[in-house]
């Protein structure tokens, strides 16, 4: 082939590729362990792409509400093109099954530790308008157009005001609210000694949405909440500088969303491995008007609170697989 395997992966996943092409990819990603992690890989970074006017999440997601039972893990929407060697991956997996029994000596508990995120609860922010730009710097919370607010009981959460583009593009879309912060992980690495090899970790993100009646419910029929996390190896200021083609180079993802009917309340989680030199995580929570626009759109009631980062240390058991 004269083109590198990840040009033909991107090009397989624009919906490019000949037959031939495709079947030889397919080949490729059934053969070889590395090829089929470094495509499925690229599948959800390119689906992640879309995360700034969330068109993936309208028409491909299917609906969750606050009222299934538990959020569930992630499964990636694939598009036609990505479906031929998707399929064959699936295959191949089954297929080892059937020749062999996957097992593995000894099962020590998964430990977890709540990771202390700035302003995770937003009391300690001064009531008002959050920053309206995407944020350069760890432990702010910026993006969209946000406020923090003060209910009753004295209890301070964030309140997603409208849709915007955070990178203030004319011509781009307004479709979400999303309010990011920077995090480094190399103040959790030092916490938590996460180089150890024998140890997996991962990365939960987890947060309380409740969407409150609003007078332009009836426009909001498909809005949804989400919650998103990225690993990157890169410095924090230029993440935002590429916003969102850097999602291309992100070492890890992982997203969640689910609507939410007037007077509802639910917590939505996403997860990610942490097993790169990943040194920045970018989390969000976000609102979707759901449905694609280029001019802001009031969001009504959302408002989220208790924002948690949460680190799993796995141990890394061995696997044997024995033939039949």
């Amino acid at each position: 082939m004269t083109e590198s395997l990840d040009e033909l992966i991107q090009k397989h996943l624009d919906g490019r590729t000949s037959t031939e092409e495709a079947e030889a990819l397919s080949a490729r990603i059934v053969a070889d362990q590395e090829v089929r992690g470094r495509y499925l890989q690229a599948a959800q970074i390119h689906g992640a792409l879309a995360d700034e006017t969330l068109a993936l999440d309208v028409e491909l997601e299917p609906d969750a509400t606050a009222t299934a039972p538990k959020p569930q893990k992630v499964i990636w929407q694939f598009a036609w093109p990505r479906q031929i060697a998707a399929g064959l991956v699936a295959g191949m997996v089954a297929g080892l099954l059937g020749a062999g029994m996957v097992w593995a000596i000894g099962s020590p508990k998964a430990e977890a530790r709540v990771f202390d995120i700035a302003h995770g609860d937003f009391e300690s922010m001064a009531e008002g308008p959050t920053p309206t730009q995407f944020p350069v710097r760890f432990g702010d919370w910026s993006g969209n157009p946000a406020e923090v607010v003060k209910e009753a009981d004295g209890n301070k959460l964030l309140r997603l005001v409208r849709t915007a583009n955070v990178m203030g593009d004319p011509d781009g879309f307004a479709s979400n609210c999303s309010v990011f912060q920077l995090v480094d992980l190399s103040a959790l690495r030092q916490q938590w000694n996460a180089e150890q090899s024998q140890a997996q970790f991962s990365l939960n993100l987890s947060a309380r949405f409740r969407r409150d009646p609003a007078p332009n419910d009836a426009d909001l029929q498909k809005a949804k909440c989400s919650a998103r996390i990225f690993l990157f190896q890169a410095e924090p200021e230029s993440i935002g500088d590429a916003w969102p083609q850097v999602v291309r180079q992100a070492e890890a993802l992982g997203k969640k969303s689910i609507k939410l009917k007037p007077g509802e309340d639910a917590e939505i989680s996403a997860s990610c491995i942490l097993d790169s030199e990943a040194t920045v995580a970018l989390i969000a929570v976000a609102a979707s008007a759901g449905f694609n626009s280029r001019t802001s759109v009031p969001l009504g009631g959302y408002f989220v609170d208790d924002v948690q980062l949460t680190v799993i240390k796995q141990p890394k058991l061995p696997v044997q697989v024995v033939s039949r």
